[in-house]
């Protein structure tokens, strides 16, 4: 883990740097900031979840641009979806987005090529490679 670099990893496991560290503040004062506007349905807390998802993808478990695009556009349908309802619905919004979270990242340890953390450990619940 390379924590004071703005260089990328490439090597598999954790990946954390300056950079990183830098959007989770932005987000974090996102979120301070739409609290001041969205204090109603905790609706500031997008921001972070949105963040956390994304660290998740793209940071612990390294998934890949590609596969994060069905979590996305789940959760870009469903947010539209609940600021339009009299409460936002957050147990929809996260029964729904989680499960496709999770399950894009047991595809991916499963699939391979698993390149994130615990990769050493995870390795072994990897599809096998076909045999020539």
């Amino acid at each position: 883990m390379k924590l004071l670099t703005f260089k990328i990893q490439r090597e598999p496991g954790f990946r954390f740097n300056l950079i990183d560290l830098s959007l989770l503040l932005a987000l974090a004062a996102a979120s301070a900031g739409w609290y001041a506007l969205f204090d109603y349905c905790y609706l500031y807390l997008l921001p972070l979840y949105v963040g956390g998802s994304f660290f998740l993808f793209c940071n612990v478990f390294r998934i890949g641009n590609r596969m994060e695009v069905p979590w996305y556009l789940a959760f870009v349908a469903l947010t539209i979806y609940g600021v339009r309802q009299p409460e936002f619905p957050w147990l929809m919004v996260l029964g729904v987005c989680e499960a496709i979270k999770w399950g894009l990242i047991a595809w991916r340890i499963w699939r391979g090529p698993y390149a994130g953390a615990f990769q050493a450990q995870l390795e072994k619940f990897a599809r096998p490679a076909p045999s020539k």
